[in-house]
């Protein structure tokens, strides 16, 4: 499973990554704010959030909030479903984090 994320759909590193892990038969998830795009056409499944803003600049402050709660979404309802597994995975996280921090 791969989730990429791109606000445009169009930055070429992600697009990137998504063609090699679909190709590698990888399941991906793009999330963007434009359902016409290069990530959504390469995608297995297309998830729109955020949008075009009538203000210049705020718009990928506004996409980049929409992105955040739906990643959080996500991992919630992931947490729901595989609660035996998203908590061994948590505590290795914490583990690694604990590594690095002071």
């Amino acid at each position: 499973m791969c989730l990429a994320i791109s606000h445009t759909g169009a930055t070429r590193s992600t697009v990137d990554t998504a063609r090699r892990a679909r190709h590698a038969g990888a399941e991906v998830i793009g999330l963007t704010s434009y359902a016409q795009s290069p990530l959504s056409e390469t995608s297995t499944h297309t998830l729109v959030a955020g949008g075009q803003d009538l203000v210049f600049g705020l718009e990928t402050t506004a996409s980049r909030i929409a992105h955040l709660v739906t990643v959080d979404a996500l991992t919630q309802t992931l947490l729901t479903l595989r609660a035996a597994t998203a908590e061994q995975t948590r505590h290795l996280s914490a583990d690694v984090t604990a590594d690095h921090s002071y």
